[in-house]
């Protein structure tokens, strides 16, 4: 506690922001109130009538009874005499506007649009579910269905008017006139809606929520429903002892009688719901609720009680991640107090939310859903950091104050932040910060935001931390590599990269510091350290080069993937959504038991050799550009792997990765055998550029003997040249091709240049590419001509070359939805009719995709365990 010996310490400077900076100026004088004033704020701000801990302390200090006892009583509280403290903050507002309403609100709209969007597409479905509810429903006792109408009737009328009562008996007249105007609202826009319907102007609302009736249609809401749940969200019954259960009797009971009675639809009920909800949502957005956190007063009462001799209690920052943070001075020094709101909750636990559906299970902790919840965690990991041994905000007293809120109170240590050193930092406190790392290792305790703000040093060589983070204890080994990672990114931030990695290893060790390798990234960082990399972009590219150099001849580590939701995998979800649809479209004309029996299979058997020949191809061009012998057998079982690969990454990705790693077995260095597969990849793009060329000049080309290229291929040629220009102009783009780009081609350059110098070598090397194109290209023509279609060959080729585009930019597992409907697209588009179109590509995917997949499993785990991959 604060009387204890280990906390007599003299207040410093840094161990807080000084309070009078922090105070807003526009709210005039500050309000100054202590402890005597208590109990005439608690009856003017009392939440449901709850007697606060405020109350009890103020009535318990003139020797009475606490509040709502009788005279005489005991009191709640054993105090001698009123608290003297100072309590210094601005006046708490009376309304507030809660983060929560604004998440519920828009899971609300989602559910409303996805639901509306479903009974559309399934309204067979939707039309048997009601079936079934009804007669389900209709089942039930005779004498239960007449109580659920005898509560549907009456509580309609009387649940309103208990309501408006408890709201004006807690003293919020103007909670209920909100209520009600929400009611009001949610009533006329279902009126709106009928009068739409009825006049035959609904359109899809008629179609999805009503059912032709023989005097027109059923309603399209309900305005009982809609008016009753926008006045309930309004009032905020939830808690309530008595009206939240009756209300939601009363509600249920009308949803039973409403639907047994035919009047509305099932989906027109369901939407009755959501719709009441999002107004009454909207209106507690637009007017703010009824404020319950308690003042300073009340909480420095609490902290009192718990035996904490504060003697003034200031707010620093009204909103510190959704805390309320004071200063709190006692005799003894001072205590960095928070206060956690129900109002403000909601912000930390968001933006927490947000961090956990961005990343994979395991990287960052789900947020609190109680105030009991969070506090618990937070004094977890307070009382866990001082048992370790490690300087760090200490609980020294936690308390609930009132309903809906919670305080904790923390002995802060001292010390100046990593961000404020500015390279003064001596060799002592480079090793005490990473014997902080090794403790945290040790005790299995991972931290999760140690940034630039949070690691603090002080003049006698110690380091300290300023905050407890959002972390756990008994932590996996994946999330203690983040934490070593996101130190070494500070660290490396305020003396440099060079330094940094040098004292690490001295003081870890070197296996435990390369460790942090494949999480060094920036999504693993805590937030204030990817604001001071903005400044600093090089460092973290300077920081693992210098790792990886500990050990050059190491195998490239790939960075372990955090991300659960990323652009890529957006555009995959979307891009394969939009081509599954495409493809299931066209499906659709196709029957598979014709295209069975209806192919030439004479074609198809030639269409195996060639899908065949595209392995052969992309051995001989791998074997030709590497200077060193490739046994045949093993490099085409590779390119079947990588066949089998493409199942669970896309093409570009497997097969860069599974020949890489294919060539380093052979004897290649990780330099060379990437900057080989490099080669391989810049032929197969020259075959490409050429075939597809020349195959775009003979497509356009008529009988005439003179040279007429397709205007359409001369304009998508300038609008590709337009583009590229315009993208090199941006200086994001020319930074990524300095960066990323130009440093893969320099590495590939000397091994250009010695294939350069022998031209059997060279020759394999296109001779392999032009063997894959052509190879692809004539399986697509024999499968087009297994179902008598007779397009020319070069206008097939240009259909090819454009399919192997989409598959390349569509991040699915080989190109899948992506090919097929663009292969099928452009197959109609010169001449093919579409049913044989979709089978042609069906049999060609067939026969170049799947069917090599067994062989590539099979090929794939022979090189494993052969070590040739």
């Amino acid at each position: 506690m604060p009387g204890d010996s280990e906390r007599t310490r003299p207040p410093t400077d840094g161990a807080v922001p000084r309070p009078a900076e922090a105070l807003d100026d526009t709210t005039g004088e500050t309000m100054r109130r202590t402890a005597e004033d208590v109990h005439e704020q608690s009856e003017r701000g009392d939440e449901g009538g709850e007697v606060t801990v405020a109350e009890t302390v103020a009535a318990t200090a003139d020797g009475g009874a606490a509040p709502g006892q009788p005279p005489g009583s005991p009191g709640g509280r054993a105090h001698a005499s009123a608290p003297d403290v100072e309590v210094v903050e601005p006046p708490i507002p009376d309304r507030v506007r809660r983060p929560v309403d604004g998440v519920r609100l828009a899971v609300a709209v989602v559910i409303l649009v996805l639901g509306l969007v479903g009974a559309d597409l399934a309204a067979g479905t939707r039309g048997a579910v009601e079936q079934d509810l009804t007669d389900a429903t209709s089942g039930l006792p005779r004498l239960l269905l007449t109580l659920l109408g005898w509560m549907s009737g009456i509580g309609v009328l009387l649940l309103p008017i208990g309501v408006g009562a408890d709201l004006l008996v807690r003293r919020r007249p103007m909670q209920l006139i909100q209520a009600l105007g929400a009611a009001v609202v949610g009533g006329i826009l279902v009126i709106v809606l009928a009068v739409l319907v009825e006049s035959g102007n609904g359109g899809f609302v008629t179609d999805v929520l009503t059912r032709p009736t023989a005097t027109g249609h059923t309603g399209p809401l309900d305005i009982v429903i809609v008016s009753m749940v926008a006045l309930l969200t309004v009032a905020d019954i939830s808690g309530r002892k008595w009206i939240s259960p009756i209300a939601t009797v009363v509600v249920i009971a009308t949803l039973v009688t409403t639907l047994l009675s035919g009047a509305l639809t099932l989906a027109a009920l369901a939407c009755s719901l959501l719709v009441g909800w999002i107004v009454g949502l909207v209106f507690r957005l637009a007017f703010g609720v009824r404020s319950t956190r308690p003042p300073g007063v009340e909480v420095a009462a609490v902290l009192v009680a718990g035996g904490v001799p504060l003697t003034r209690l200031e707010l620093i920052d009204a909103n510190d991640a959704g805390d309320r943070r004071y200063v709190g001075a006692t005799h003894d020094g001072i205590l960095d107090v928070h206060v956690i709101d129900r109002d403000t909750f909601g912000l930390a636990s968001g933006r927490r939310l947000l961090r956990v559906l961005r990343l994979r299970s395991g990287f960052t902790r789900p947020p609190a859903l109680t105030l009991r919840s969070e506090i618990e965690h937070r004094t977890l990991m307070g009382l866990a950091l001082h048992d370790a041994g490690i300087r760090a905000p200490r609980p020294v007293a936690v308390s609930e104050v009132g309903p809906f809120s919670a305080v904790i109170a923390y002995d802060e240590p001292q010390g100046t932040p990593l961000s404020d050193v500015d390279g003064d930092l001596d060799d002592a406190r480079l090793a005490a910060i990473w014997r902080l790392a090794a403790t945290l290792h040790r005790r299995r305790i991972v931290h999760r935001q140690l940034g630039p703000s949070t690691v603090l040093v002080d003049d006698r060589g110690g380091v300290a931390l300023s905050r407890l983070g959002s972390g756990d204890v008994a932590a996996d080994d994946i999330s203690l590599r983040i934490d070593l990672a996101q130190l070494l990114t500070t660290v490396a931030l305020a003396v440099g990269p060079e330094r940094t990695v040098d004292s690490a290893v001295a003081a870890l060790g070197e296996d435990a510091v390369l460790r942090a390798v494949p999480v060094l990234q920036p999504v693993a960082l805590s937030p204030d350290a990817r604001v001071a990399l903005k400044a600093s972009k090089s460092v973290m590219g300077e920081l693992r080069e210098r790792l990886v150099a500990l050990r050059p001849k190491a195998e490239a580590v790939e960075p372990v993937q955090l991300r659960r939701i990323s652009a890529r995998g957006v555009v995959t979800l979307v891009g394969g959504g939009i081509a599954g649809y495409l493809l299931l479209t066209q499906l659709a004309q196709v029957d598979i038991g014709e295209v069975v029996t209806t192919a030439d299979w004479r074609w198809a058997a030639l269409l195996v050799l060639f899908a065949a020949a595209t392995f052969a191809g992309a051995s001989i061009a791998l074997a030709g550009a590497v200077q060193i012998h490739l046994r045949f057998i093993r490099t085409y079982m590779t390119q079947l792997a990588v066949a089998f690969s493409g199942l669970v990454a896309p093409a570009a990705v497997g097969n860069i990765a599974l020949n890489t790693r294919y060539l380093q077995t052979s004897g290649l260095s990780p330099t060379i055998a990437g900057a080989s597969v490099g080669v391989a990849q810049v032929a197969q793009f020259c075959s490409y550029f050429v075939l597809l060329v020349i195959s775009g000049v003979i497509a356009g080309t008529g009988p005439a003997v003179s040279f007429s290229p397709s205007p359409v291929l001369v304009a998508a040629i300038l609008v590709v040249v337009i583009l590229a220009l315009g993208l090199l102009a941006l200086p994001k783009v020319r930074a990524l091709l300095t960066d990323r780009v130009l440093p893969q081609v320099k590495s590939a350059v000397p091994q250009v240049l010695a294939v350069l110098q022998h031209p059997a070598k060279l020759i394999q090397l296109l001779g392999g590419a032009l063997l894959l194109d052509m190879s692809f290209v004539a399986a697509l023509v024999c499968a087009t001509r297994a179902f008598g279609a007779d397009a020319p060959v070069a206008a097939i080729a240009v259909v090819y070359f454009a399919g192997a585009i989409v598959g390349s930019a569509v991040p699915t597992p080989g190109g899948l939805g992506g090919i097929e409907a663009a292969m099928s697209f452009g197959l109609i588009s010169i001449g093919v009719d579409s049913g044989t179109a979709v089978s042609s590509v069906l049999l060609y995917r067939l026969a170049t995709y799947w069917l090599p997949i067994p062989f590539g499993w099979f090929s794939l785990n022979w090189l494993q365990k052969v070590g040739a991959i």
